[in-house]
């Protein structure tokens, strides 16, 4: 049989290919094919890892999402790759009960919500309860201990691994009518409240009404008069541009915006040990980024929305939200569980 004629030097004096021209044909065969392997690599890397899709219904200047980049940059660097995330935000997977159906029924591995977990554990209401913290490294050193362990024992019996915990900040009054400098101004306003029982109460106990709307409608609610106001923390206020449909903004700092991100059981069961470890590192990344994120945002947001025309009031009458808030925790138990109540405020602030 003829040897293979090289294609890109001459044969021999005989029309065949010497030793040399086949050694070179060779060296050459093995480096393409050495070549090939590394070029495929990552692709196969790739086509094998394990995916997260992470969905949440807020624009991409939101904290979810902040927290969903750094969790994306850091598990995939943690586990080169192995593990890839894809991000779904401005509610392209639904609104936040959505969101927690499909994480609870596995057709998404994780999701950023807020009270919309509330429907499955009514308990996590507990983080929505009016001045419960008395500063923000509170609430961090209960979610480190008791306080969060027990929230997360509580989602895992609902069908959640409770992995992530996205502060969002604390949270100020805005509305269309009129500034608000004490609890007394909130009488004539129609406030929107996300749909929880929490802030229905809390919001009518400063003697405001309440109309119930979902955060990925609310930039519409506000701008068609749906609602006079809402409370949002300043970060939230920008980054969601409700400056735009919102005339005055008041730090009354009632309540630590905490919300949550949500794992679908079946899914992290299946993660390696390795991976798992790998998983949890990047959640307490993302939050601590977030966190540190949120704190300095926030300190910058009136000034910001200052900027955009809001009347700001940094100078709010904010005890008398405290003793117009106060009677909501004690009586509704059934929202604001004693034993966790006492937990969060018996930690070390």
């Amino acid at each position: 049989m003829n040897t293979p004629k090289s294609l890109d030097r001459p044969a021999g004096p005989n029309g065949n290919m010497t030793r040399r021209d086949v050694l070179r044909v060779a060296g050459a065969a093995a480096i393409a094919a050495s070549c090939s392997t590394l070029l495929s690599t990552p692709v196969r890397a790739q086509a094998d890892a394990k995916r997260i899709r992470f969905a949440h219904p807020a624009p991409t200047a939101h904290g979810w999402h902040l927290w969903a980049e750094q969790f994306k940059k850091s598990i995939e660097g943690k586990t080169g790759g192995k593990i890839q995330v894809q991000i779904f935000p401005n509610a392209q997977m639904g609104n936040e009960r959505d969101t927690a159906q499909a994480v609870r029924i596995g057709s998404l591995e994780m999701g950023a919500i807020g009270v919309g977990l509330m429907n499955w554990v009514p308990e996590m209401s507990i983080t929505d309860a009016p001045f419960l913290w008395k500063t923000r490294a509170q609430c961090w050193n209960a979610i480190s201990g008791a306080f969060g362990d027990e929230l997360r024992k509580r989602s895992l019996d609902k069908g959640f691994v409770l992995t992530g915990w996205t502060d969002l900040g604390f949270r100020s009054m805005t509305n269309n009518k009129h500034p608000i400098n004490s609890a007394k101004d909130m009488q004539d306003l129609k406030m929107r409240v996300p749909n929880s029982k929490a802030y229905i109460a809390m919001m009518q106990a400063t003697g405001a009404s309440t109309v119930a709307v979902d955060l990925s409608e609310l930039y519409l609610a506000l701008r068609q008069g749906v609602a006079d106001g809402q409370d949002t923390p300043p970060s939230v206020v920008k980054s969601n541009k409700y400056y735009e449909v919102q005339k005055y903004i008041s730090k009354t700092d009632h309540n630590l915006t905490m919300a949550y991100t949500v794992t679908n059981p079946k899914f992290f069961d299946a993660l390696t040990p390795d991976e798992k470890s790998a998983f949890l590192a990047a959640c307490t990344d993302a939050n601590s980024f977030l966190r540190q994120y949120t704190t300095k945002d926030e300190a910058e947001a009136y000034d910001f929305l200052k900027g955009q025309g809001m009347q700001v009031n940094l100078s709010v009458d904010v005890e008398s939200f405290r003793v117009a808030c106060a009677p909501v925790i004690e009586k509704n138990p059934d929202l604001f569980l004693p034993e966790l109540v006492k937990i969060a405020r018996s930690t070390p602030a």
